[in-house]
């Protein structure tokens, strides 16, 4: 049985009021409404982070010591990202992809602290959640790196980082259920990125990719905190 500390526990978020995940939810769908309708400006930029700082509020109160830390990391390098991807600047795609690159890896060596021994029975259960990311990334890297010219190195990159983070979430001891759901909608909100981009303009894209990309950060701040319950 795993068995948390006092100094880093996770309170079970379940617990917790329904006011802050509600302004959450508020917030995406405000930000998604007036992004589809077409609405640009450095304001939309402003707003686009509002639920993430909702999340670091819920990580602020349910969350405590280093995964608190290491969470809240995280989320403000997301937070950098999406201010960097909505505004128009010279080489906004490559530093936004930097940010999130840095939001990658604090995300999985936060999981990895959490993570299986290779004689524990829950690796075999990592193995079978690892197999199918390994998959995808691999077909993804021979569909976009070809693609994406000469932004490829930065974007194997990144492709390594996000599996880097999906693979330490399926390898968490705990009860990460949800913690590998949040990481595999981050992929795939990535991937949404990537192939409207590199390959070809998808219909309702950036709906598709936000509600895909809060979905994620919520599951996996929720998850950390049942995981590490």
């Amino acid at each position: 049985m795993h068995i948390t500390s006092s100094n880093d526990s996770a309170a079970p978020l379940h617990r917790a009021g329904l006011r802050l995940p509600l302004a959450f939810v508020a917030a995406a769908v405000v930000y998604m409404t007036l992004d589809a309708s077409g609405l640009r400006g450095p304001w939309m930029a402003s707003l686009k982070i509002v639920p993430i700082a909702m999340l670091a509020l819920l990580a602020l109160r349910d969350l405590s010591g280093l995964t608190r830390t290491l969470t809240l990391v995280a989320l403000s390098f997301s937070a950098l990202g999406d201010v960097l991807l909505a505004l128009e600047f010279h080489n906004q795609f490559v530093f936004g992809l930097g940010a999130f690159l840095l939001a990658q890896l604090t995300y999985a060596g936060n999981f990895l602290r959490g993570a299986a021994r290779l004689n524990d029975w829950r690796s075999k259960r990592t193995l079978l959640r690892a197999l199918p990311v390994l998959a995808a990334a691999l077909l993804l890297a021979q569909l976009l790196l070809p693609a994406a010219g000469e932004l490829a190195p930065a974007v194997l990159v990144y492709l390594l980082a996000i599996v880097a983070m999906a693979l330490s979430a399926a390898a968490h001891r705990g009860d990460s259920a949800l913690l590998f759901a949040g990481a595999v909608t981050f992929m795939a909100s990535d991937t949404l990125i990537a192939l409207n981009k590199f390959i070809a303009p998808l219909p309702l894209a950036g709906t598709a990719i936000m509600l895909t990309y809060y979905a994620a950060q919520l599951a996996l701040l929720y998850g950390i905190g049942r995981a590490r319950a």
